[in-house]
C-alpha cells in the first residue's frame, strides 16, 4: 500500500519554473532516493510535501488523505517528520530540551522527559544529554535532529542531505540508524541525496530530477546506465571511469 503519492506537482518562483510535473509514489517502511544536480528541485520537493511551500499545481496523499492544502503542522501530526540540509535546532538549549519542545507540542501529557531520553539513546547521544545543541559536532547535530523529528512518531521522514558534510564513519553510522528505524519501527524515508554510496545502501530504488522534471525512476543499476541521467548528473567522467 502506498503512504505517499506525489502527483504531477508544479512549482514556479517568479519565472522561474522549479518543478515540472513531478510524480512519486513510496510504501509504508519503503526507501526512495532522490537525487539529481544542484539547482534540479529536489528540497523544493521536500518542502512541498512538509507544507512549507504551497505547489502550483498537482496533489499530495498521505496514509490515504489528501494532504495537499493543509498547513505543515497538521502534517507533521498525521506523520510526517523532517530534516534539514542546515540542522534547525535551538543551539543555546541541552539536547534533552531541544528533543522536549516536539514531544510537548506533540502531546502535552505524555511522559515527556523519559520519552526524550529513549528518543536520545537510540539515536546514541545519551553521553551528550546535558550539552548545549550548539556545542555538537556536525554529526551529532545531524542525531539531534533525527531524535526531534521521531518525537512525533513519524510514519515518513524527509531527509535533505542528511550524509551531507560527515566523514565516511559518521555516514556508515547514521546510515545504519536510518536502517534500524525502518526495520524496527516500519518508518518510510524519502532521502534527497548527493552521497550515493550510503544512499545505494539504504535503497536500490532512485528517482533522478534534472530541471525540474523527472528523467528516471526506477533501479539504481539502471539508473547508473542511462544516458540521459550520466548527461545530467552523473557527468562524462563517470562514463570514462565505467568504459576503463
Amino acid at each position: 500500500m502506498s503512504l505517499l503519492v506525489v502527483r504531477d506537482i508544479h512549482k514556479s518562483f517568479g519565472g522561474n519554473r522549479v518543478l515540472r510535473g513531478v510524480s512519486l509514489e513510496l510504501e509504508e517502511g519503503g526507501v526512495l532516493g532522490v537525487v539529481g544536480p544542484n539547482g534540479s528541485g529536489k528540497t523544493t520537493l521536500l518542502n512541498i510535501i512538509s507544507g512549507v511551500v504551497r505547489q502550483d499545481g498537482g496533489r499530495i496523499i498521505f496514509d490515504g488523505r489528501d494532504i495537499s492544502s493543509l498547513r505543515p503542522s497538521i502534517r507533521a501530526k498525521l506523520g510526517i517528520g523532517r530534516t534539514f540540509q542546515i540542522t534547525r535546532l535551538f543551539g543555546n538549549l541541552t539536547v534533552l530540551e531541544n528533543v522536549l519542545i516536539p514531544l510537548h507540542y506533540g502531546s502535552p501529557l505524555s511522559p515527556s522527559r523519559e520519552v526524550a531520553r529513549e528518543l536520545i539513546e537510540m539515536v546514541g547521544l545519551s553521553h551528550k544529554i546535558g550539552d548545549r545543541a550548539g556545542s555538537l559536532s556536525l554529526a551529532q547535530r545531524k542525531r539531534l535532529e533525527l531524535a526531534r523529528a521521531l518525537a512525533l512518531k513519524p510514519k515518513l521522514l524527509l531527509l535533505d542531505e542528511v550524509f551531507a558534510g560527515l566523514n565516511p564513519e559518521a555516514v556508515r553510522e547514521i546510515a545504519q540508524l536510518l536502517d534500524r528505524l525502518r526495520r524496527e519501527r516500519g518508518i518510510a524515508l524519502l532521502l534527497v541525496e548527493h552521497v550515493l554510496k550510503a544512499l545505494f545502501s539504504l535503497t536500490d530504488r532512485v528517482i533522478v530530477l534534472s530541471e525540474g522534471r523527472v528523467i528516471f525512476a526506477g533501479k539504481r543499476e539502471d539508473m547508473v546506465e542511462d544516458r540521459e541521467v550520466i548527461k545530467a548528473y552523473l557527468g562524462e567522467r563517470y562514463e570514462r571511469k565505467k568504459g576503463s
